[in-house]
């Protein structure tokens, strides 16, 4: 998952992250992102207030916690002052920056559930993750509360060394670091108490217990609206699934039909082959008895020729025989009258 954090007016995104990630990690990525270090607190502001998260806070757990509100969530990366090691000559006062007081929330224009807006500085009802133990020890005032202060995340361990050759100055200069930290952060938690009791004046005024009771019932009234919705969404979904069974049986139909021309035009074209190869064939006996009766009427004029012929013959045979006939006739009268 990712989480968008605004930093000097420019939103970086964190990716990477789980349910369990700490506040102090996604400011280490930030910090080492923008290439700064210094002391760092992550912000998260909601419908003009704002809530300082500490270093075992875990943004996306309070995300969840917000649901429906979490869309109009911004976190905000601010830089509280310069790293506790970047020097003893710091100022005291640029590491003191006071902590910034929650903005009135400016009157609402619509009614919407603010079941977000009443934080607890104190500790998280959340499973925290287990952090060592550090090497000093703490003052009387911190308490659990102290856990809300800004944290130097990038700070350089400044424990005390074990070398017998560290330098005495270097140590004395440890210590004075770690004094002056303990101070700022005991102002700090000043400040948080502080901010805590205004919160608390704050949200237990009747105006603002009638607020939450009229809210209460919109939240209800919109849980009601949520329900029918949800119901007419079901019908809706059981609406789109008829349909879309419909639309599947069309389909199905469809390709029945398109299996069905497609089975047509293959036997359309089986005739088309075999009534062209019919047609070849036609064409074929067709030419072969054409010259077949071509052939039949040359035989035929020949022999009605060679008839011709035969008959003529015949017609010179009997006038021969006719003559034949008649002079043997001739001779026959001659042989009777005695004409040798």
């Amino acid at each position: 998952m990712e989480l968008k954090v605004w930093v000097e007016g420019v939103v970086r995104v964190v990716s990477g992250l789980s349910l369990n990630t700490s506040c102090q990690d996604v400011v280490i990525a930030l910090a080492q992102a923008i290439g700064q270090t210094g002391r760092y607190i992550l912000i998260l502001k909601l419908r003009g207030n704002e809530r300082h998260l500490v270093a075992d806070d875990c943004p996306l757990q309070h995300l969840a916690q917000l649901g429906q509100l979490a869309t109009e969530v911004q976190f905000v990366l601010r830089r509280t002052g310069p790293s506790l090691s970047e020097g003893p000559d710091t100022s005291a006062n640029e590491r003191r920056l006071p902590l910034s007081r929650p903005s009135e929330p400016e009157p609402l224009k619509r009614r919407e559930p603010q079941k977000a807006l009443t934080f607890s500085l104190g500790p998280s009802t959340l499973p925290k993750r287990n952090k060592p133990k550090k090497d000093w020890s703490r003052s009387p005032r911190s308490s659990p509360e102290l856990r809300a202060s800004p944290v130097s995340f990038l700070d350089p361990v400044n424990s005390m060394k074990t070398n017998p050759s560290y330098p005495k100055d270097e140590v004395f200069r440890d210590i004075l670091q770690q004094q002056r930290r303990l101070q700022d952060l005991e102002i700090q938690l000043q400040d948080l108490e502080r901010e805590t009791e205004l919160w608390e004046q704050k949200w237990s005024s009747p105006e603002v217990t009638l607020a939450f009771a009229e809210e209460l019932e919109e939240l209800q009234w919109r849980v009601r609206q949520n329900e029918v919705e949800l119901m007419q969404t079901e019908d809706w979904e059981k609406a789109l699934q008829a349909e879309m069974e419909r639309e599947q049986g069309m389909h199905r139909r469809l390709d029945q039909i398109h299996s069905s021309i497609n089975d047509q035009s293959y036997e359309i074209t089986t005739l088309q082959t075999r009534s062209a190869h019919l047609e070849e064939d036609l064409q074929v006996r067709v030419q072969t008895q054409s010259s077949l009766t071509a052939q039949q009427d040359e035989s035929l004029k020949s022999l009605k020729q060679e008839l011709h012929n035969r008959l003529q013959l015949g017609e010179e045979l009997d006038v021969r025989l006719a003559e034949s006939q008649q002079e043997m006739e001739t001779a026959e009268e001659r042989v009777k009258t005695g004409d040798y």
